[in-house]
């Protein structure tokens, strides 16, 4: 339904005068501005003005809020006009048609002039006339920079894609020849295990594929020995190679190989230590070749994941808008944060496994999770270890999505926690903090039509957002 088919009530003088840019023009130039509004209703969801509709009002919002867009341009984002405040065409300006869609977010109530009375309204109340051009001009400019910042960063989101597409070839390559390199080793090994068999007795043979079948799991396995035990089967073998006569120093090797002196004895029965020394040698070269390919392989995934969680992380791949899931954006961010978490950090994710996807902004939310949670590192980082607990918590409620990011610092002081919001208020130090990183979350918080809020005390602080399903 269209705003001219949902005609309401009227505006009266009195009610103009609540707002502030009616409150310094006289009495007569109030009432001629209530006479000539036509004032309009549109519930939660309904079109205030299309994108290409000609400019032809100037309107305040007398009660809810409706949000402004650009379909043509969605990296504009999303701006929110709510009661109090001007839209449209407003003194002096040149515009001919409206450059976007606004689509109201709750019952709204908007009072409209007719553009041919513009002039008479800056002879009639220059003060609400000079209000609206500072507005304007204000407008202007922060278009202007978002413009120039979107710009910015569409520059940089190409080169990102185009740094994340050539680290990625060579990290594929990379992984792709290391498994190659395994499988032609191993081989290799079967080889020329089957042609020893034709020199060596059966139990010799046994001996030694058990040998090179340690050496090769150990090669491919995480588990480590602690400390202490390393150090005693070290001592053991040393002592085991030193009285035969062997090499001692690769008694630190054999063990990290799995080794031990029973699995080796067996071959004293057959050969003398000089030859048991070179059967050692070529294990132990099996076992580090195998060891260096798990590290290369390993390397080369880590690197292909980075990739992957930036493209995550930025929603490099994806349109403004899409369904997201709200888990797997909060897992990427915290990946972003691995080199901060490992200081000491424990995470704590309680996630809800019902939880839907949204239609969003990925990216934008994204950066919701991003600026909280390098808040809350920010908040515990001269905390001790224990103390360091960082705790983000998802729930699905009946009509939203609700998500919950706590921490265990000082807290907020209740004298400042009603400013957190507003631009460039920060608690950090000089140098430290802009002060934008809340505004920049409650502004898309409130664009994707939802509430944030926060609970602080010492040792306990949580930003909860709920964002309509």
């Amino acid at each position: 339904m269209t705003a001219e088919q949902t005609p309401c009530q009227r505006v009266s003088p009195a009610e103009l005068r609540q707002f502030d840019l009616f409150k310094n023009d006289d009495d007569a130039a109030i009432a001629w501005l209530a006479e000539r509004f036509e004032v309009h209703c549109f519930e939660a969801g309904e079109i205030v003005v299309n994108e290409g509709d000609p400019a032809t009002w100037l309107a305040f919002i007398m009660e809810g809020e409706f949000q402004y867009s650009r379909p043509s341009n969605p990296s504009i984002g999303v701006f929110t006009v709510g009661a109090g405040e001007a839209a449209g065409v407003l003194p002096f300006s040149r515009m001919k048609t409206f450059p976007g869609r606004g689509c109201a977010s709750k019952p709204t109530r908007i009072a409209r002039l007719d553009v041919k009375y513009l002039r008479e309204l800056a002879c009639r109340a220059p003060n609400l006339t000079e209000k609206l051009v500072g507005q304007m001009t204000d407008r202007t400019r922060e278009f202007t920079q978002m413009a120039e910042r979107n710009s910015k960063m569409l520059a940089l989101g190409k080169l990102s894609a185009g740094l994340a597409h050539e680290l990625n070839n060579p990290a594929s390559a990379v992984v792709r020849s290391a498994t190659t390199l395994r499988e032609m080793l191993l081989a290799r090994r079967r080889d020329a295990v089957a042609i020893r068999a034709q020199f060596f007795p059966e139990n010799i043979q046994k001996t030694m594929e058990d040998l090179a079948a340690k050496s090769l799991a150990a090669a491919q396995s995480s588990a480590t020995l602690d400390d202490l035990e390393r150090s005693d089967r070290e001592a053991e073998m040393s002592d085991w190679l030193e009285s035969r006569g062997m090499d001692s120093q690769k008694a630190s090797d054999l063990i990290a190989a799995g080794l031990t002196s029973d699995v080796i004895e067996p071959l004293e029965a057959h050969y003398n230590a000089s030859t048991v020394d070179k059967i050692l040698n070529l294990v132990l070269a099996d076992h580090q070749m195998f060891t260096l390919i798990s590290e290369v392989e390993e390397a080369a995934r880590r690197m292909s994941q980075l990739v992957q969680d930036v493209k995550s992380y930025s929603y490099m791949d994806t349109s403004p808008m899409a369904e997201v899931d709200v888990a797997e954006g909060i897992k990427a961010t915290l990946r972003m944060f691995l080199h901060q978490l490992k200081h000491g950090f424990t995470v704590k994710k309680n996630f809800d496994p019902s939880l839907p996807k949204l239609c969003a902004n990925g990216n934008e939310l994204n950066q919701i999770w991003t600026n909280l949670i390098d808040n809350a590192i920010d908040a515990m980082k001269n905390l001790p270890a224990e103390r360091k607990v960082l705790e983000i918590t998802t729930i699905h409620q009946p009509h939203h999505i609700v998500v919950e990011i706590a921490d265990q610092g000082e807290g907020i002081p209740k004298e400042v926690q009603g400013r957190i919001f507003e631009p460039f208020f920060t608690t950090k130090g000089v140098g430290e903090g802009t002060g934008l990183g809340l505004d920049i979350v409650q502004r898309i918080v409130r664009n994707h039509k939802g509430t944030i809020q926060v609970e602080s005390r010492p040792g306990r602080t949580v930003f909860q957002i709920r964002l309509p399903k």
